[in-house]
């Protein structure tokens, strides 16, 4: 018997087989972001979190005839099932386990437990930091935003995409002490290389701000640390991880900011960021 239990909307779902649920994602009638035990540790976590479903994505259209919650009505089994069958599959037993609701709390005010979006529109509104500490219970452990996989840059992407729920301009930085930097480079991704100014530089990544979008999110980047190309070498390999429009100071134009995270840094490259490192931290 297929052994997958999840909840959807009002909806308490089980046992599906894994068919049911790929099924079901397809459609737009399950979401990456409703929640399923995990039986190896009997533990409730989103669909996307499960290690049997991490590598989903989303469907690929929007579906109608919506249901309560901003959910589908579920109906998984295939059509050749006789009524009969379909029902007796969905019947949830007596012993469905209870579904407990996550919630967080921030360990300066561990006597307030937040919703998920709650974080969020703290973390938009500068009442929480990436360095502000979170636990999924009032009494710890206790991590970093930063550290939670949950508030990951692809996780909030993934999140845009298949929630209906609005979520607000949140963007987590890189975990190391940035520097000042103030530097033009040459960056060359997918559509050829163009000039980028850098505003500031870690020794894990980089932001860069240029007039017009030039790359994409997860697109990865050659990035020389001077105004020009001066032979065919890079000083730093990264990946995209963060895209947002910003108004610089004195100025009402609109520009966009990338944040790069490092996937290889040559030696002459990590001696210029040591070099940057030995200026003041920003905050």
């Amino acid at each position: 018997m297929a052994g997958y239990y999840l909840t959807t909307g009002k909806l308490k779902l089980g046992p599906l087989s894994e068919k049911d649920i790929l099924s079901g994602v397809r459609s737009g009638k399950i979401s990456l972001f409703d929640m399923i035990l995990n039986n190896q540790t009997n533990e409730w976590m989103m669909l996307i979190q499960h290690p049997d479903f991490s590598d989903l994505e989303g469907p690929s259209e929007t579906q109608n005839n919506k249901e309560q919650e901003g959910h589908f009505a579920v109906g998984l089994i295939s059509d050749d099932l006789s009524e009969e069958t379909q029902a007796s599959s969905f019947v949830t037993p007596e012993n469905f386990p209870i579904l407990t609701p996550v919630y967080w709390y921030e360990k300066e005010r561990s006597n307030q437990r937040l919703k998920y979006l709650e974080v969020l529109s703290l973390i938009h509104s500068q009442k929480l930091t990436e360095q502000s500490l979170l636990s999924k219970t009032p009494h710890g452990p206790w991590q970093k935003i930063i550290d939670w996989e949950e508030f990951s840059p692809k996780s909030l992407e993934n999140y845009k995409k298949i929630s209906d729920e609005k979520l607000p301009d949140v963007h987590i930085r890189r975990k190391s002490p940035r520097f000042a930097c103030g530097k033009v480079f040459v960056s060359i991704g997918k559509n050829g290389g163009f000039q980028v100014f850098c505003p500031d530089i870690s020794r894990t990544g980089l932001a860069f701000i240029v007039r017009s979008a030039k790359c994409d999110l997860n697109e990865n980047l050659h990035i020389k640390f001077q105004e020009t190309l001066t032979d065919n070498k890079s000083d730093a390999r990264g990946i995209v991880v963060s895209v947002r429009k910003v108004k610089l100071p004195g100025s009402d134009s609109i520009y966009i900011r990338y944040g790069v995270r490092f996937t290889h840094l040559s030696e002459s490259g990590r001696q210029f960021i040591e070099e940057m490192a030995k200026q003041t931290a920003l905050p």
